[in-house]
Protein backbone atom coordinates (compact mmCIF):
# COMPACT_ATOMS: atom_id res chain seq x y z
CA UNK A 1 0.00 0.00 0.00
CA UNK A 2 1.88 3.23 -0.80
CA UNK A 3 2.08 6.02 1.35
CA UNK A 4 0.55 9.35 1.84
CA UNK A 5 3.84 10.71 1.17
CA UNK A 6 4.95 8.97 -1.72
CA UNK A 7 0.66 9.77 -2.92
CA UNK A 8 1.32 13.43 -2.78
CA UNK A 9 4.57 13.30 -4.21
CA UNK A 10 3.30 11.10 -7.46
CA UNK A 11 0.03 13.43 -7.39
CA UNK A 12 2.58 16.86 -7.10
CA UNK A 13 5.34 15.08 -10.40
CA UNK A 14 2.73 14.45 -12.29
CA UNK A 15 0.85 17.92 -12.23
CA UNK A 16 2.20 20.58 -13.83
CA UNK A 17 2.84 24.46 -11.80
CA UNK A 18 -0.27 26.24 -12.21
CA UNK A 19 1.88 28.85 -14.23
CA UNK A 20 2.79 26.74 -16.95
CA UNK A 21 -1.01 25.46 -16.78
CA UNK A 22 -2.17 28.88 -17.20
CA UNK A 23 0.29 29.51 -20.12
CA UNK A 24 -0.71 26.43 -21.82
CA UNK A 25 -4.16 27.03 -21.61
CA UNK A 26 -3.32 31.29 -22.92
CA UNK A 27 -1.69 29.43 -25.91
CA UNK A 28 -4.06 27.39 -26.71
CA UNK A 29 -6.24 29.74 -26.72
CA UNK A 30 -4.48 32.21 -28.80
CA UNK A 31 -3.89 29.20 -31.54
CA UNK A 32 -8.02 29.00 -31.20
CA UNK A 33 -8.41 32.52 -31.99
CA UNK A 34 -6.39 32.63 -34.86
CA UNK A 35 -8.19 29.95 -36.53
CA UNK A 36 -11.35 31.85 -35.81
CA UNK A 37 -9.96 34.37 -38.12
CA UNK A 38 -8.23 32.31 -40.86
CA UNK A 39 -11.82 30.48 -40.62
CA UNK A 40 -13.54 34.55 -41.24
CA UNK A 41 -11.01 35.00 -43.91
CA UNK A 42 -11.56 31.94 -45.73
CA UNK A 43 -15.20 32.92 -45.53
CA UNK A 44 -14.78 36.34 -46.76
CA UNK A 45 -12.98 35.21 -49.85
CA UNK A 46 -15.16 32.54 -50.81
CA UNK A 47 -17.81 35.33 -50.52
CA UNK A 48 -15.74 38.13 -52.70
CA UNK A 49 -14.94 35.26 -55.68
CA UNK A 50 -18.68 34.53 -55.90
CA UNK A 51 -19.46 37.94 -56.45
CA UNK A 52 -17.28 38.73 -58.60
CA UNK A 53 -17.61 35.92 -61.11
CA UNK A 54 -21.79 37.03 -60.68
CA UNK A 55 -20.35 40.25 -61.26
CA UNK A 56 -17.85 39.26 -64.55
CA UNK A 57 -20.70 37.21 -66.08
CA UNK A 58 -23.17 39.65 -65.77
CA UNK A 59 -21.19 42.67 -67.25
CA UNK A 60 -21.79 42.94 -70.82
CA UNK A 61 -20.85 46.11 -72.05
CA UNK A 62 -17.76 47.39 -73.65
CA UNK A 63 -15.24 50.00 -72.08
CA UNK A 64 -12.67 49.91 -73.93
CA UNK A 65 -10.55 48.37 -76.44
CA UNK A 66 -7.60 47.90 -74.09
CA UNK A 67 -9.72 44.80 -72.50
CA UNK A 68 -9.17 43.31 -75.74
CA UNK A 69 -6.15 44.30 -77.34
CA UNK A 70 -3.89 44.16 -74.30
CA UNK A 71 -4.84 41.02 -73.23
CA UNK A 72 -7.45 38.44 -75.02
CA UNK A 73 -5.93 39.06 -78.63
CA UNK A 74 -2.07 38.59 -77.83
CA UNK A 75 -3.21 35.88 -75.45
CA UNK A 76 -5.38 34.04 -77.86
CA UNK A 77 -2.19 34.30 -80.47
CA UNK A 78 -0.07 32.99 -77.93
CA UNK A 79 -2.17 29.59 -76.84
CA UNK A 80 -3.07 28.62 -80.50
CA UNK A 81 -0.34 30.44 -82.64
CA UNK A 82 0.26 33.59 -85.33
CA UNK A 83 -1.90 31.97 -87.81
CA UNK A 84 -5.19 31.68 -85.71
CA UNK A 85 -6.77 35.21 -86.28
CA UNK A 86 -5.77 36.69 -83.47
CA UNK A 87 -5.94 41.00 -83.98
CA UNK A 88 -2.45 42.06 -82.64
CA UNK A 89 -2.01 46.07 -82.20
CA UNK A 90 0.81 48.30 -82.83
CA UNK A 91 1.78 48.25 -79.39
CA UNK A 92 2.96 44.65 -79.65
CA UNK A 93 4.33 44.84 -83.11
CA UNK A 94 6.50 48.01 -81.52
CA UNK A 95 7.11 45.94 -78.46
CA UNK A 96 5.96 48.28 -75.49
CA UNK A 97 3.92 45.73 -73.40
CA UNK A 98 5.15 42.95 -71.41
CA UNK A 99 3.63 39.36 -72.06
CA UNK A 100 3.50 38.14 -68.38
CA UNK A 101 0.03 39.55 -68.69
CA UNK A 102 -1.81 37.68 -71.54
CA UNK A 103 0.44 34.84 -71.11
CA UNK A 104 -2.08 34.55 -68.21
CA UNK A 105 -5.40 34.33 -70.52
CA UNK A 106 -2.83 31.96 -72.95
CA UNK A 107 -2.81 29.45 -70.08
CA UNK A 108 -6.45 29.69 -69.09
CA UNK A 109 -7.25 29.64 -73.12
CA UNK A 110 -5.42 26.32 -73.86
CA UNK A 111 -7.04 24.67 -70.55
CA UNK A 112 -10.38 25.29 -71.82
CA UNK A 113 -9.39 23.91 -75.18
CA UNK A 114 -7.90 20.83 -73.65
CA UNK A 115 -10.67 20.80 -71.55
CA UNK A 116 -13.11 20.94 -74.54
CA UNK A 117 -11.11 18.18 -76.26
CA UNK A 118 -11.29 15.87 -73.19
CA UNK A 119 -15.49 16.39 -72.31
CA UNK A 120 -15.83 16.30 -76.46
CA UNK A 121 -18.17 19.80 -76.24
CA UNK A 122 -19.83 20.76 -79.22
CA UNK A 123 -18.68 24.19 -81.01
CA UNK A 124 -21.71 26.23 -79.19
CA UNK A 125 -20.36 25.51 -75.74
CA UNK A 126 -16.52 25.15 -76.37
CA UNK A 127 -17.18 28.89 -77.89
CA UNK A 128 -18.92 30.00 -74.91
CA UNK A 129 -16.42 28.15 -72.29
CA UNK A 130 -13.87 30.52 -74.14
CA UNK A 131 -16.12 33.36 -73.39
CA UNK A 132 -16.60 32.86 -69.90
CA UNK A 133 -12.82 31.52 -68.87
CA UNK A 134 -11.27 34.69 -68.69
CA UNK A 135 -14.02 36.27 -67.19
CA UNK A 136 -14.08 33.68 -64.04
CA UNK A 137 -9.95 34.03 -64.19
CA UNK A 138 -10.47 37.61 -64.19
CA UNK A 139 -12.97 37.44 -61.17
CA UNK A 140 -10.74 35.66 -59.03
CA UNK A 141 -7.73 38.53 -59.63
CA UNK A 142 -10.25 41.17 -59.32
CA UNK A 143 -12.09 39.38 -55.92
CA UNK A 144 -8.30 38.93 -54.36
CA UNK A 145 -7.84 42.59 -55.19
CA UNK A 146 -11.06 43.42 -52.62
CA UNK A 147 -9.67 40.91 -50.17
CA UNK A 148 -6.17 42.14 -49.92
CA UNK A 149 -8.09 45.56 -49.48
CA UNK A 150 -9.56 44.73 -46.48
CA UNK A 151 -7.04 42.95 -45.38
CA UNK A 152 -4.59 46.63 -45.49
CA UNK A 153 -7.67 47.71 -43.99
CA UNK A 154 -6.99 45.41 -40.91
CA UNK A 155 -3.18 46.94 -40.88
CA UNK A 156 -4.01 50.04 -40.60
CA UNK A 157 -7.02 50.23 -38.36
CA UNK A 158 -6.67 46.26 -36.42
CA UNK A 159 -8.24 42.95 -36.77
CA UNK A 160 -12.21 42.94 -36.06
CA UNK A 161 -12.49 46.72 -36.16
CA UNK A 162 -15.40 48.93 -37.46
CA UNK A 163 -13.24 50.79 -39.49
CA UNK A 164 -11.35 47.77 -41.59
CA UNK A 165 -15.11 46.04 -42.14
CA UNK A 166 -15.68 49.17 -43.15
CA UNK A 167 -13.08 49.12 -45.98
CA UNK A 168 -14.75 46.01 -47.45
CA UNK A 169 -18.09 47.50 -47.20
CA UNK A 170 -16.65 50.47 -49.59
CA UNK A 171 -14.90 48.04 -51.96
CA UNK A 172 -17.25 45.90 -52.67
CA UNK A 173 -20.32 48.25 -53.05
CA UNK A 174 -18.14 50.51 -55.01
CA UNK A 175 -19.62 51.78 -58.68
CA UNK A 176 -16.64 51.75 -60.54
CA UNK A 177 -15.11 48.00 -58.91
CA UNK A 178 -18.27 46.63 -60.37
CA UNK A 179 -18.40 48.31 -63.77
CA UNK A 180 -14.42 47.79 -64.10
CA UNK A 181 -12.42 45.48 -62.01
CA UNK A 182 -13.63 42.46 -63.89
CA UNK A 183 -12.44 43.77 -67.28
CA UNK A 184 -9.28 41.89 -68.62
CA UNK A 185 -7.25 45.41 -68.28
CA UNK A 186 -3.31 45.21 -67.17
CA UNK A 187 -4.42 47.68 -64.99
CA UNK A 188 -6.72 45.81 -62.89
CA UNK A 189 -4.14 43.07 -62.70
CA UNK A 190 -1.81 45.53 -61.48
CA UNK A 191 -4.58 46.98 -58.87
CA UNK A 192 -4.71 43.74 -56.99
CA UNK A 193 -0.82 42.91 -57.11
CA UNK A 194 -0.49 46.62 -55.42
CA UNK A 195 -3.16 46.33 -52.77
CA UNK A 196 -1.68 42.68 -51.81
CA UNK A 197 1.90 44.00 -51.71
CA UNK A 198 0.84 47.57 -49.78
CA UNK A 199 -0.77 44.64 -47.11
CA UNK A 200 2.61 42.77 -47.33
CA UNK A 201 4.80 46.06 -46.61
CA UNK A 202 6.59 46.75 -43.04
CA UNK A 203 4.98 49.88 -42.24
CA UNK A 204 6.34 49.62 -39.08
CA UNK A 205 9.25 50.46 -40.08
CA UNK A 206 8.74 53.81 -40.87
CA UNK A 207 8.23 54.62 -36.71
CA UNK A 208 10.58 54.78 -34.63
CA UNK A 209 12.01 52.07 -32.70
CA UNK A 210 11.22 51.31 -29.75
CA UNK A 211 12.45 48.71 -27.11
CA UNK A 212 9.01 46.90 -27.17
CA UNK A 213 9.34 45.53 -30.61
CA UNK A 214 9.58 41.82 -31.21
CA UNK A 215 13.11 40.89 -33.44
CA UNK A 216 13.29 38.03 -36.05
CA UNK A 217 16.27 35.95 -36.49
CA UNK A 218 17.65 38.53 -39.23
CA UNK A 219 17.30 40.98 -36.65
CA UNK A 220 14.41 43.39 -38.86
CA UNK A 221 11.78 44.18 -36.54
CA UNK A 222 8.06 42.48 -36.49
CA UNK A 223 4.55 44.23 -36.82
CA UNK A 224 3.92 42.13 -33.66
CA UNK A 225 4.64 43.22 -30.71
CA UNK A 226 4.07 42.08 -26.53
CA UNK A 227 2.48 45.07 -25.61
CA UNK A 228 -1.06 46.43 -26.23
CA UNK A 229 -1.71 47.41 -29.61
CA UNK A 230 -4.64 49.36 -30.50
CA UNK A 231 -6.38 46.61 -32.29
CA UNK A 232 -5.82 43.92 -29.02
CA UNK A 233 -7.86 44.12 -25.60
CA UNK A 234 -5.65 43.80 -22.69
CA UNK A 235 -5.92 40.03 -22.13
CA UNK A 236 -5.19 39.47 -25.85
CA UNK A 237 -1.60 40.84 -25.35
CA UNK A 238 -0.97 39.12 -22.63
CA UNK A 239 -1.80 36.06 -24.39
CA UNK A 240 0.75 37.31 -27.72
CA UNK A 241 3.21 37.93 -25.00
CA UNK A 242 3.17 34.14 -23.53
CA UNK A 243 3.28 33.15 -27.07
CA UNK A 244 6.15 34.92 -27.65
CA UNK A 245 7.53 33.36 -24.39
CA UNK A 246 6.67 30.24 -25.00
CA UNK A 247 7.09 29.61 -28.57
CA UNK A 248 9.80 31.69 -29.30
CA UNK A 249 11.73 29.59 -32.50
CA UNK A 250 8.15 28.93 -34.38
CA UNK A 251 6.90 32.55 -33.98
CA UNK A 252 9.45 34.02 -34.90
CA UNK A 253 9.63 32.04 -37.94
CA UNK A 254 5.85 32.94 -38.40
CA UNK A 255 6.80 36.41 -38.16
CA UNK A 256 9.91 36.74 -40.36
CA UNK A 257 9.71 40.15 -41.76
CA UNK A 258 12.34 38.51 -44.26
CA UNK A 259 9.57 36.43 -45.88
CA UNK A 260 6.72 39.25 -45.79
CA UNK A 261 9.05 41.27 -47.56
CA UNK A 262 10.35 39.13 -50.13
CA UNK A 263 6.62 38.77 -51.25
CA UNK A 264 5.77 42.38 -51.08
CA UNK A 265 8.93 43.06 -53.47
CA UNK A 266 7.82 40.50 -56.19
CA UNK A 267 4.49 41.48 -56.56
CA UNK A 268 5.34 45.25 -56.77
CA UNK A 269 8.35 44.02 -59.32
CA UNK A 270 5.61 42.48 -60.92
CA UNK A 271 3.55 45.63 -60.82
CA UNK A 272 5.92 47.45 -62.37
CA UNK A 273 6.30 45.16 -64.91
CA UNK A 274 3.04 45.30 -65.95
CA UNK A 275 2.66 48.76 -65.87
CA UNK A 276 6.02 51.29 -65.15
CA UNK A 277 4.38 54.16 -63.80
CA UNK A 278 3.37 51.74 -60.45
CA UNK A 279 7.20 52.43 -59.73
CA UNK A 280 6.43 55.49 -58.55
CA UNK A 281 4.39 54.55 -55.32
CA UNK A 282 7.23 51.96 -54.06
CA UNK A 283 9.66 55.16 -54.58
CA UNK A 284 7.63 57.14 -52.32
CA UNK A 285 6.78 54.36 -49.62
CA UNK A 286 10.80 53.68 -49.93
CA UNK A 287 11.27 57.52 -49.23
CA UNK A 288 9.21 57.69 -46.23
CA UNK A 289 11.17 54.32 -45.00
CA UNK A 290 14.69 55.34 -45.93
CA UNK A 291 14.48 59.53 -44.81
CA UNK A 292 12.63 62.07 -42.81
CA UNK A 293 12.93 65.40 -42.90
CA UNK A 294 14.11 67.09 -39.66
CA UNK A 295 13.63 70.50 -38.40
CA UNK A 296 16.20 72.94 -37.55
CA UNK A 297 16.77 77.10 -37.06
CA UNK A 298 18.97 79.22 -35.38
CA UNK A 299 18.63 82.86 -34.41
CA UNK A 300 20.85 85.28 -36.55
CA UNK A 301 21.28 89.07 -34.67
CA UNK A 302 21.31 91.25 -38.07
CA UNK A 303 24.15 93.43 -38.31
CA UNK A 304 23.49 97.28 -37.79
CA UNK A 305 20.59 96.64 -36.55
CA UNK A 306 18.57 95.39 -33.31
CA UNK A 307 16.75 92.87 -35.25
CA UNK A 308 17.12 89.60 -34.59
CA UNK A 309 16.54 87.02 -37.71
CA UNK A 310 15.02 83.34 -37.46
CA UNK A 311 16.42 80.99 -40.10
CA UNK A 312 14.43 77.90 -40.52
CA UNK A 313 16.19 75.21 -41.72
CA UNK A 314 14.85 71.72 -43.01
CA UNK A 315 17.35 68.74 -43.84
CA UNK A 316 16.89 65.42 -44.53
CA UNK A 317 18.22 62.55 -42.46
CA UNK A 318 18.26 58.62 -42.27
CA UNK A 319 14.63 57.63 -41.52
CA UNK A 320 13.04 55.63 -38.71
CA UNK A 321 14.50 52.46 -40.14
CA UNK A 322 17.60 50.77 -38.80
CA UNK A 323 20.74 50.63 -41.14
CA UNK A 324 19.44 46.67 -40.98
CA UNK A 325 16.48 47.56 -42.65
CA UNK A 326 17.41 49.24 -44.88
CA UNK A 327 20.42 47.46 -45.92
CA UNK A 328 18.10 44.35 -45.85
CA UNK A 329 15.23 46.74 -48.26
CA UNK A 330 17.43 47.77 -50.72
CA UNK A 331 19.22 43.75 -50.89
CA UNK A 332 16.20 42.75 -51.23
CA UNK A 333 14.45 44.75 -53.90
CA UNK A 334 17.63 44.23 -55.98
CA UNK A 335 16.95 40.64 -55.82
CA UNK A 336 13.23 40.04 -55.89
CA UNK A 337 13.61 43.07 -58.93
CA UNK A 338 16.20 41.26 -60.78
CA UNK A 339 14.10 37.77 -60.57
CA UNK A 340 11.01 39.17 -61.81
CA UNK A 341 12.57 40.91 -65.02
CA UNK A 342 14.77 38.02 -65.62
CA UNK A 343 11.59 35.84 -65.99
CA UNK A 344 9.70 38.75 -67.91
CA UNK A 345 12.47 39.18 -70.53
CA UNK A 346 12.38 35.32 -70.89
CA UNK A 347 8.83 35.27 -71.60
CA UNK A 348 9.37 38.17 -73.63
CA UNK A 349 12.16 36.31 -75.78
CA UNK A 350 9.55 33.70 -76.44
CA UNK A 351 6.91 35.83 -77.62
CA UNK A 352 8.78 38.82 -79.27
CA UNK A 353 11.60 36.13 -80.74
CA UNK A 354 14.64 38.67 -79.61
CA UNK A 355 15.83 40.28 -76.65
CA UNK A 356 13.65 43.25 -75.63
CA UNK A 357 12.66 45.34 -72.32
CA UNK A 358 8.98 46.41 -72.80
CA UNK A 359 8.80 48.89 -70.11
CA UNK A 360 11.39 51.19 -71.11
CA UNK A 361 10.06 51.40 -74.34
CA UNK A 362 6.81 52.01 -72.91
CA UNK A 363 8.43 54.89 -71.27
CA UNK A 364 10.16 55.72 -74.28
CA UNK A 365 7.29 56.06 -76.34
CA UNK A 366 4.49 57.32 -74.35
CA UNK A 367 6.78 59.74 -72.45
CA UNK A 368 9.84 61.14 -74.47
CA UNK A 369 7.73 61.00 -77.74
CA UNK A 370 4.47 61.62 -76.44
CA UNK A 371 2.85 59.20 -78.99
CA UNK A 372 0.15 58.88 -76.44
CA UNK A 373 -1.47 61.96 -77.06
CA UNK A 374 -2.60 60.32 -80.55
CA UNK A 375 -5.56 59.05 -78.53
CA UNK A 376 -6.41 62.42 -76.91
CA UNK A 377 -5.00 65.21 -74.51
CA UNK A 378 -6.30 66.09 -71.28
CA UNK A 379 -6.63 68.64 -68.90
CA UNK A 380 -3.81 69.17 -66.66
CA UNK A 381 -6.31 68.95 -63.83
CA UNK A 382 -8.23 65.80 -65.32
CA UNK A 383 -7.49 63.66 -62.15
CA UNK A 384 -8.61 66.57 -59.85
CA UNK A 385 -12.24 67.05 -62.01
CA UNK A 386 -13.00 63.75 -63.68
CA UNK A 387 -10.38 60.94 -62.58
CA UNK A 388 -11.24 61.39 -58.53
CA UNK A 389 -14.72 62.02 -59.28
CA UNK A 390 -15.37 59.21 -61.59
CA UNK A 391 -13.17 55.82 -59.66
CA UNK A 392 -15.19 57.46 -56.31
CA UNK A 393 -18.40 58.55 -57.07
CA UNK A 394 -20.39 58.69 -54.33
CA UNK A 395 -18.05 57.72 -51.91
CA UNK A 396 -15.62 61.03 -53.03
CA UNK A 397 -17.14 63.31 -50.22
CA UNK A 398 -15.79 60.79 -47.42
CA UNK A 399 -12.50 60.08 -49.63
CA UNK A 400 -11.65 63.43 -49.41
CA UNK A 401 -12.26 64.26 -46.06
CA UNK A 402 -10.32 61.33 -45.14
CA UNK A 403 -7.78 62.64 -46.88
CA UNK A 404 -7.39 66.01 -45.00
CA UNK A 405 -7.82 64.29 -41.97
CA UNK A 406 -4.96 62.13 -42.28
CA UNK A 407 -2.93 65.15 -43.61
CA UNK A 408 -4.19 67.06 -41.05
CA UNK A 409 -5.35 65.92 -38.07
CA UNK A 410 -6.75 67.64 -34.92
CA UNK A 411 -4.76 66.74 -32.19
CA UNK A 412 -1.20 64.54 -31.77
CA UNK A 413 -1.32 60.79 -32.28
CA UNK A 414 -1.31 58.52 -29.36
CA UNK A 415 1.43 56.27 -28.63
CA UNK A 416 -1.49 53.42 -29.38
CA UNK A 417 -3.10 55.23 -32.88
CA UNK A 418 0.64 56.54 -33.94
CA UNK A 419 0.99 53.04 -36.30
CA UNK A 420 -2.61 53.96 -37.78
CA UNK A 421 -2.10 57.77 -38.07
CA UNK A 422 1.55 56.86 -39.83
CA UNK A 423 -0.03 54.63 -42.57
CA UNK A 424 -2.99 56.70 -43.34
CA UNK A 425 -0.64 59.99 -43.55
CA UNK A 426 1.94 57.78 -46.60
CA UNK A 427 -1.44 56.29 -48.29
CA UNK A 428 -3.06 59.90 -48.37
CA UNK A 429 0.37 61.70 -49.72
CA UNK A 430 0.50 58.91 -52.44
CA UNK A 431 -2.77 59.32 -53.37
CA UNK A 432 -2.36 63.05 -54.42
CA UNK A 433 1.59 62.87 -55.12
CA UNK A 434 1.05 60.07 -57.83
CA UNK A 435 -1.74 61.82 -59.87
CA UNK A 436 -0.02 64.87 -59.57
CA UNK A 437 3.12 63.13 -61.57
CA UNK A 438 0.49 61.91 -64.04
CA UNK A 439 -0.97 65.03 -64.55
CA UNK A 440 2.17 66.07 -66.48
CA UNK A 441 1.59 63.69 -69.09
CA UNK A 442 -0.61 64.72 -71.91
CA UNK A 443 -2.90 61.97 -72.31
CA UNK A 444 -4.55 60.51 -69.16
CA UNK A 445 -7.03 57.59 -68.59
CA UNK A 446 -9.44 57.16 -65.90
CA UNK A 447 -8.24 53.80 -65.36
CA UNK A 448 -4.80 54.52 -64.82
Amino acid sequence: MASPALSQASTAFESDPPQVEDDQKAVRKAALQRAKEAATSHDILLFLIALRILNALSIRTFFQPDEYYQSLEPAWEIAFGADSGAWITWEWKNQLRSTIHPAIFAAVYWLSDETSKLLRLGPVTRDELFIAAPKVTQAVIAALGDYYTWKLGERVYGKGNNEAWAVLFLTVTSPWQWFCSTRTLSNCLETTLTVAALHQWPWHWTLDVTRDRIVDENGLRSDQSPDQSPDQSQDQAEELAKCVLHNDDDMRKTRSMAYRLCRCLLLAALACVLRPTNVLIWICLSCFMLWKSSASGRLVKLPWTNRNLWIHITSFVHGPATRRERVFLIGEAAVCGTLVLAISAIADRLYYQQWTFPPFRFLYFNLARSLSVHYGRNDWHYYLSQGYPLLLTTFLPFALLGIYQSLFPQEPPSPQNLSTATIKRQLATISLLIPFALSFISHKEPHS
